[in-house]
């Protein structure tokens, strides 16, 4: 069942963009509404309202009252553009709808038994679909999809083939995973392997090229008695 709640807001005129900083530090959002056959209405709503609103229920696929001066609009938040460093809202689009058409909206997935699969699998749960785009009536949209995996085992998953999908349409891929339970990575770390993170890689040897040391030696040596040979032939020469 969805939470019908008040958003007050007030026409917003051509301003500076000296002007819209200072409205902005006066706590108002800027935003536009359109849809539902209606014209583009710029507006200013504060921000402490939408904080409010938050504590409540899930901003996405919620139904909220956007009063604009006498005339109140029933409304979903399209998007949110919001500051990278402070988080807070900087423009809101409202989309004006019309509840006797089916709309398009994007609707949280919340996950329930965990701790009872991690228990008794040893497993760990990898939850990749965090939320669908759903098509409905705007009556029949839910403020979440609740999805029990306390059952499920290593290898096993839910997939959006799986969802109910009575009173609404998934747009998202059929086939695609939504939340599924895998084994845990254990990295078994061997000596060797320890041994080459510490130490390092092993340089590789290096052969010299040529004889060996072994036939170097022999040869010096044969080098050495040819030299002294001829060195004694030539004394005994010059001694006749």
């Amino acid at each position: 069942m969805t939470t019908e709640l008040e958003i007050l807001a007030e026409e917003r005129p051509l301003m500076t963009k000296s002007q819209l900083k200072e409205k902005r530090k006066q706590g108002f959002i800027p935003a536009i509404s359109y849809g539902a056959d209606k014209k583009n209405i710029p507006v200013f709503v504060k921000y402490k309202n939408i904080l409010d609103i938050t504590k409540k229920v899930t901003l996405t696929g919620t139904i909220l009252n956007l009063k604009i001066s006498d005339k109140t609009y029933p409304v979903i938040i399209k998007e949110i553009q919001k500051d990278f460093v402070t988080n807070i809202p900087t423009h809101i689009d409202f989309q004006i709808i019309s509840m006797k058409e089916k709309i398009e909206v994007k609707i949280p997935i919340k996950l329930i038994g965990e701790e009872e699969a991690v228990k008794l699998t040893g497993g760990m749960v990898d939850f990749p679909m965090r939320e669908v785009r759903i098509k409905c009536l705007p009556k029949d949209i839910p403020q979440h999809i609740e999805i029990n995996v306390a059952n499920l085992k290593i290898g096993e998953g839910i997939y959006v083939k799986d969802l109910n999908q009575e009173k609404y349409t998934i747009l998202e891929d059929q086939n695609a995973i939504v939340v599924h339970v895998i084994a845990k990575k254990i990295e078994e770390v061997t000596s060797s392997t320890a041994e080459t993170t510490v130490a390092g890689p092993q340089e590789p040897e290096v052969i010299a090229k040529g004889k060996k040391p072994e036939e170097s030696v022999s040869e010096q040596g044969t080098q050495k008695s040819e030299d002294k040979s001829s060195s004694e032939k030539s004394s005994t020469k010059q001694s006749k």
